[in-house]
């Protein structure tokens, strides 16, 4: 796959995502992640609850819409009610609910030169010069998507 205007309109998940394994912060699929966490959970390293949001990276969606938006969806929490959502969309704390997802507030993509950006939404700066917010979406060797200031590698769904 090539990265354009029309190929990146879709849906990604989380292929590989920067995790912390045998002291080396690398990538990593969530079934390498699990198994390092379910190690440490088993000698007493971690709590259950840890386990859990190590591997929250994993269930969130990103979506790239034909409108330059990117959306980010997070699965909707258990035990949060229909109520709770509704109040949650009309404060703006989020930006919707989608197919037992949440929508958080969307950033951009843009096409510059043939080339696709993403606005990461970071305030960046480099010996006190402000640094741009756009980081280049690019593929790697196996066709992941960099994403999320280096932390995510994105397969198309």
């Amino acid at each position: 796959m090539t990265l354009d205007e029309k190929t990146i309109v879709g849906i990604y998940e989380a292929a590989k995502v920067k995790s912390f394994i045998d002291g080396k912060f690398e990538f990593h699929t969530r079934d390498e992640v699990k198994a390092d966490l379910e190690k440490k959970l088993a000698a007493g390293e971690i709590e259950e609850d840890e386990l859990n949001d190590g591997l929250q990276g994993f269930d969130s969606l990103f979506e790239f819409t034909a409108d330059h938006i990117v959306n980010n969806l997070m699965p909707v929490p258990d035990g949060v009610s229909e109520e709770e959502l509704r109040e949650a969309v009309e404060s703006g704390e989020v930006a919707g609910v989608k197919d037992g997802y949440i929508v958080l507030p969307a950033n951009e993509w843009k096409a510059e030169d043939g080339r696709l950006y993403y606005n990461s939404g970071e305030s960046r700066e480099l010996f006190g010069e402000e640094q741009s917010p756009w980081d280049e979406l690019t593929l790697d060797d196996e066709g992941l998507m960099d994403f999320g200031s280096g932390m995510f590698k994105l397969r198309k769904r």
